[in-house]
């Protein structure tokens, strides 16, 4: 008999079965084979193989109640394939019946959940094609950018290498011919459709910040008492009352405007700010002026 892979051996579409297996058994206590053979399409005898599998892999996390012909979750259920992260957490609840997420979960069961996101923002697809078209094949761009500090759109030249998505919006790091070094394009202020040009653009390898790695150091707001600050550390999975993020350079204004850690655009009061950055003189030349 052979042996079963381990979790991290796993081929791609049976860990997303077993995802819908756990997801569901952890947010409705019970689980049965047809939540797989109706959500994947696959024979009742592969999805019994399926919870052989995640029995044998995690063994006590199901339990087979005979009288309402389910699986339940066992007393010391434990989590195989997810985490307590809370973006995964949106991922499987997003799939409920009432949302229209990636498939992860489905059960009737599932509790109530009304899940807040920010305001969708329109992209012109056509803008986007042509702005990946670029990227991919290292050429130029010729487009019309209506920036915030100017009354009227300018006309710009771009070399893009990487499409972004900040959290809240779609921009590309680009070389700009017409400010003479690399920065960031918010696709949505970009005025008509990019022209394509046959011209090679500029090598992202020259681009120093985008290569460069640097660490963000977030802790809790020090102006708190310090078993508010113990509840912060541990609502951000904090090691010794502190978070460190790894990311490119280009990108740190934009992670810290999305953790609301801005140094400039600090809240005052400690209740309301509740985590600070903690190495703003490291990261003094990245921040947006």
């Amino acid at each position: 008999m052979n042996a079963s892979p381990t979790n991290e051996e796993l081929k791609w579409d049976v860990r997303q079965r077993l995802k819908l297996l756990e997801s569901t058994l952890l947010l409705s206590g019970w689980v049965r084979t047809q939540a797989l053979t109706d959500s994947f399409g696959i024979s009742r005898a592969q999805a019994s193989k399926d919870f052989a599998l995640y029995q044998r892999l995690r063994p006590g996390n199901l339990v087979y109640n005979k009288s309402r012909k389910y699986y339940e979750a066992g007393p010391d259920f434990d989590p195989l394939l997810l985490s307590g992260r809370a973006s995964q957490l949106l991922d499987v609840l997003g799939a409920m019946p009432h949302g229209d997420g990636p498939v992860l979960a489905l059960t009737a069961q599932g509790p109530a959940v009304e899940v807040m996101r920010p305001l969708d923002r329109e992209l012109d697809l056509r803008v986007f094609h042509a702005i990946s078209r670029a990227a991919c094949n290292g050429t130029k761009l010729r487009l019309s950018y209506q920036s915030m500090r100017r009354p009227e759109p300018v006309e710009l030249q771009l070399s893009p290498h990487t499409l972004v998505f900040s959290g809240l919006r779609w921009h590309v790091r680009a070389y700009s011919d017409t400010h003479g070094e690399y920065r960031d394009f918010v696709l949505a202020r970009m005025r008509g459709v990019p022209e394509v040009l046959e011209e090679a653009g500029a090598s992202p390898a020259a681009d120093a910040r985008w290569h460069e790695r640097v660490t963000v150091v977030i802790v809790p707001h020090p102006g708190l008492p310090a078993a508010q600050q113990a509840v912060i550390a541990e609502d951000y999975a904090m090691t010794d009352g502190r978070t460190e993020h790894r990311l490119r350079a280009a990108l740190v204004p934009y992670f810290l405007s999305l953790m609301r850690v801005e140094p400039d655009r600090e809240h005052p009061d400690p209740a309301v700010q509740q985590i600070v950055l903690a190495n703003r003189e490291a990261l003094e030349p990245l921040l947006w002026k």
